[in-house]
């Protein structure tokens, strides 16, 4: 939660900072800046909990909060709220898929080691098979 709140923090400052004069700076991120504007003065407080779940989406959106003039105390603090349950919903997540792994699979971890072996393997095949090919033929 702190290294995501970090992250966070940085890219709203930033936003804040630099970010109106380097989204206006160009055309398409003009467009998206006026679009997201529009957005967070439709959703407001809720824009934060929904940015938290788009994966992979995270950077962008928090410059474009601290560009759009968001305040930054409401920021802080929406933003702990929305880590607590996003950290809850994954963690659980992983908790329960890792024990309905760990109930389907069994004793599967003997066999770690092996399954390791045969992938390297396989890629091993795959990569040089070709080359071998290749020289055969030139032969």
């Amino acid at each position: 939660m702190a290294g995501a709140f970090f992250h966070e923090i940085i890219y709203f400052f930033l936003g804040k900072w630099k970010g109106r004069e380097i989204l206006l700076r160009n055309k398409h991120t003009r467009k998206e800046y006026r679009r997201a504007k529009k957005l967070l003065e439709k959703y407001g407080i809720l824009s934060i909990f929904i940015i938290r779940f788009l994966y992979g989406m995270r950077m962008i959106p928090m410059m474009l909060l601290g560009a759009t003039g968001f305040n930054p105390l409401k920021f802080i603090f929406f933003n702990l709220i929305s880590l607590f349950f996003w950290a809850v919903i994954y963690l659980s997540i992983g908790y329960f898929f890792g024990k309905a792994a760990e109930h389907f699979f069994g004793e599967a971890k003997e066999y770690y080691f092996v399954f390791i072996g045969v992938i390297i393997l396989l890629l091993l095949l795959i990569l040089v098979h070709p080359k071998i090919l290749e020289k055969l033929k030139k032969n």
